[in-house]
């Protein structure tokens, strides 16, 4: 299909508001509110059991919730519409295949569902299945794969059609590192290149520093934290931190070091000073001042935080303000 238009990416694809799913007497969703603009990566993130693979379901009008609405592409997700709103995405979800295909039929059945022009389905299939590493297995049955081959297969299905949405569920579990590096850059590159909005469901938070724009943390079905990700990092750590690796006098560095900054620095086990601020102009106060004490500065390096420690911060303090 061909790509949206560039430059609307203000257009928001995916909106979700006050969501609410009930099992039995367990609230597994719980007031979720969020939207993901187009040509954007949106991570919901959680542990195990915390309602991520619920709220897809929701999203995708699997499953009807108990309150609140969504809607995609501008339009409400009602049973109605909710075929016609599916042909438009993509979804893994899990890695249900047809065993007793190849790795090509199957990708070749699913194609044919989604209408692909005959003329391109095969150079479509040998692209995806280069992608994801599975070219010299393509005749092979899918009921000889492992847990990771199935995996990548179950990618490869969800992309096939080349959506304007994707939602994936895990979709690093068994993969080696290689193989996960490979698809965070094949999202990378249909976001780029198609406009994709790609909504990723996920506990496993390896690669997604260099792929998702924005991020939500769930936990018992509700919503701890969600934003922007240089925004959300911005507001837990306002002050930058910096490590300092010096020649030699660490006792003389300390005590410039804090002349500047108006505390002593911390020292770690490997003999390198750190300090936090605000302002990145004190980093060139503080080196200038080693310099003119005969401090020999060997490097500096400011820690950036990560969206792991972010998660892990959250999840610990049950949510931010």
């Amino acid at each position: 299909m061909p790509a949206p238009e560039p430059g609307d990416q203000s257009t928001v694809i995916v909106q979700a508001a006050g969501l609410s799913k009930r099992f039995g007497d367990r609230d597994v969703v719980s007031d979720l509110s969020f939207s993901v603009a187009r040509g954007r990566a949106f991570g919901l993130l959680g542990p195990n059991g915390s309602g991520k693979t619920t709220t897809v379901r929701l999203l995708t009008g699997l499953l009807t919730p108990d309150r609140g609405d969504i809607t995609l592409f501008g339009e409400r997700v009602t049973p109605a519409a909710a075929d016609r709103l599916r042909r438009r995405i993509g979804v893994q979800t899990d890695t249900n295949l047809y065993e007793t295909l190849s790795a090509r039929e199957n990708l070749r059945t699913w194609g044919a569902l989604y209408g692909i022009d005959r003329r391109v389905m095969d150079d479509r299939i040998d692209e995806v299945l280069t992608v994801l590493g599975l070219q010299e297995r393509a005749g092979s049955l899918v009921g000889e794969f492992s847990k990771g081959m199935r995996q990548k297969l179950a990618v490869g299905r969800a992309v096939m059609h080349e959506p304007e949405l994707l939602f994936l569920d895990e979709p690093t579990a068994g993969l080696d590192p290689e193989a996960a590096a490979d698809l965070i850059g094949y999202l990378k590159r249909m976001i780029r290149s198609l406009n994709t909005t790609v909504i990723i469901c996920t506990h496993q938070l390896h690669g997604l520093e260099s792929l998702c724009d924005d991020i939500g943390i769930i936990r018992g079905g509700r919503l701890l934290a969600c934003g922007v990700v240089d925004e959300l990092l911005a507001h837990r750590w306002p002050d930058r931190r910096y490590w300092l690796t010096v020649g030699s006098a660490l006792p003389r560095a300390a005590e410039l070091v804090a002349s500047v900054t108006g505390s002593p620095p911390e020292v770690d086990t490997d003999g390198r000073l750190g300090f936090s601020s605000a302002d990145d102009g004190v980093v060139p106060v503080v080196v200038a001042a080693l310099v003119r004490g005969g401090v020999p500065v060997r490097a500096v390096i400011p820690e950036v935080p990560t969206i792991e420690q972010f998660y892990f911060a959250t999840l610990d303090e049950g949510g931010i303000a």
